[in-house]
């Protein structure tokens, strides 16, 4: 089983790989080397200030100027001797013209990464490493494998299925190992983005969602020519949401149903559920805080900017793209209020009975 799965991984990721690597660049890596104020377009009023870029590119030993770029406050966004990206563009009249897409932050990034990834392997020994390699798989299986597809124009649902299931599979059997532990988890956490899915589509029905609510969801419709049904794209990304917190909510779960059982093997199952429920109890309320908080950290600039124009707190709601996140929040926490009991059953029933075949056995 091992083998199979190492193979399918291997067949899975190398052909989409070796199509990515083959993409032609199109940024070039830079230096700032001067920053000069400029007037700003005519389409701007006055009050904006807008900046003009001298960038050395190393890679074509060339010097380029870049086009005006606007800044959020008086002075330049870009400094001298700043790393940046530039690409080459064309204006309306078909003339070469260049354009800072932003900082050159490959090295910060990668100590950042690396510093991850140690403490991973230091605190998290074996199952850090795990962790590591199926966090790089999940991003290959994203980035490299589905989201081509959608832009492609492959089926949505099929495709972001299937990623949700690998995806599952990956993150709860390299996390935890090959055992019984991570196939109750698996059976569980399936059981619950099924959940998920189905109280996804009820109340985006009822609420009448359709996944355009954000700007980025418009430009992306916009620039494919409304070849992205956004609607599949949203219901997606709440299954995609929900495998991390399931998966975190179900082991925690077993993992404890095990210690439990461990301690005192004579338990019977209700009393076992019990027990295990009790410490089920303080996982649900912690996570689904964990759910709001976070998301109330990541869009706290845009909760601001809804307030300040809407003029309260209370209009920001009748807005689509809000409406859209409480979505998006509350469905994956019915997920865990439901899964919670559902795991811990599955694992205070299927536990005790593997141990006691292991013990008949020997």
């Amino acid at each position: 089983m091992k083998k199979f799965f190492r193979l399918f991984l291997i067949l899975f990721f190398f052909f989409p790989l070796t199509k990515v690597l083959a993409q032609e660049e199109v940024s070039y890596k830079g230096v700032v080397q001067e920053s000069k104020e400029v007037p700003c377009s005519d389409v701007l009023a006055d009050g904006y200030n807008c900046f003009e870029y001298v960038v050395f590119i190393s890679d074509l030993d060339l010097t380029e100027k870049s086009i005006p770029m606007l800044a959020e406050t008086d002075t330049p966004k870009f400094k001298e001797g700043d790393k940046v990206y530039i690409t080459s563009v064309s204006d309306e009249f078909g003339n070469e013209v260049w354009s800072i897409t932003g900082y050159n932050r490959n090295f910060s990034i990668l100590i950042l990464v690396g510093i991850f990834a140690l403490l991973s392997v230091i605190i998290g020994g074996k199952q850090g490493v795990g962790s590591l390699i199926s966090f790089v798989l999940t991003i290959l299986i994203l980035y490299i494998w589905a989201i081509p597809k959608f832009i492609e124009g492959k089926s949505i649902m099929i495709i972001g299925i299937m990623t949700v299931g690998v995806m599952l599979f990956v993150m709860i059997y390299l996390s935890h190992g090959f055992n019984r532990k991570s196939t109750i988890g698996a059976i569980s956490t399936s059981i619950g983005v099924i959940i998920v899915g189905i109280f996804a589509k009820i109340f985006m029905n009822l609420i009448n969602i359709d996944g355009s609510g954000s700007e980025e969801a418009f430009l992306l419709f916009s620039q494919t020519d409304g070849g992205i049904n956004l609607s599949e794209i949203y219901f997606i990304s709440i299954l995609i949401s929900a495998v991390g917190v399931l998966d975190d909510v179900v082991m925690s779960q077993i993992s404890s149903v095990q210690e439990i059982f461990k301690v005192d093997n004579q338990l019977s199952t209700s009393k076992l559920y019990l027990k295990s429920m009790n410490i089920g109890k303080d996982h649900i309320s912690s996570m689904i805080n964990t759910l709001f908080v976070a998301y109330a950290g990541s869009s706290l600039a845009l909760v601001m900017l809804l307030t300040y124009s809407s003029g309260g707190i209370g209009n920001i709601i009748k807005t689509d793209i809000i409406a859209e996140e409480i979505v998006r929040i509350v469905v994956p926490s019915l997920g865990i209020l439901l899964i919670v009991p559902i795991a811990t059953f599955l694992a205070a029933k299927i536990i005790p009975l593997i141990s006691k075949r292991e013990r008949t056995s020997l």
